[in-house]
């Protein structure tokens, strides 16, 4: 084997750290576009969160719309009842749909 020189050691010693320094620059510009991502991925998970909410939200607001329709044409059969005297048929179904409606919910 041939002897290590002082010239060839500092060579050696310089091509290292060379590696080393040439190693943590990647390590560093990695890191620095992992933080310039890092907001478009809480802006995106942000937007899944809150379309699920909406989504929830609006089925909520389906079923109470109608509820509410069922209880309407509940009353409307009342106030018809109470007009005329009579429609009892009007009043059955009013009760049919309004029991249906609450056990289906």
């Amino acid at each position: 084997m041939d002897k290590i020189t002082p010239d060839a050691l500092m060579t050696f010693l310089w091509v290292g750290a060379a590696l080393i320094a040439f190693t943590l620059s990647i390590l560093a510009l990695i890191e620095k576009i992992k933080k310039a991502r890092q907001p478009a991925l809480d802006a995106a998970q942000w937007r899944r969160e809150t379309d699920a909410k909406l989504d929830r939200d609006k089925k909520r607001i389906d079923s109470l719309e109608d509820g509410n329709k069922v209880l309407l044409r509940g009353i409307l059969a009342l106030l018809n009842h109470e007009v005329t005297g009579n429609s009892v048929d009007k009043l059955k179904a009013a009760q049919d749909e309004i029991t249906k409606y609450l056990i289906t919910k």
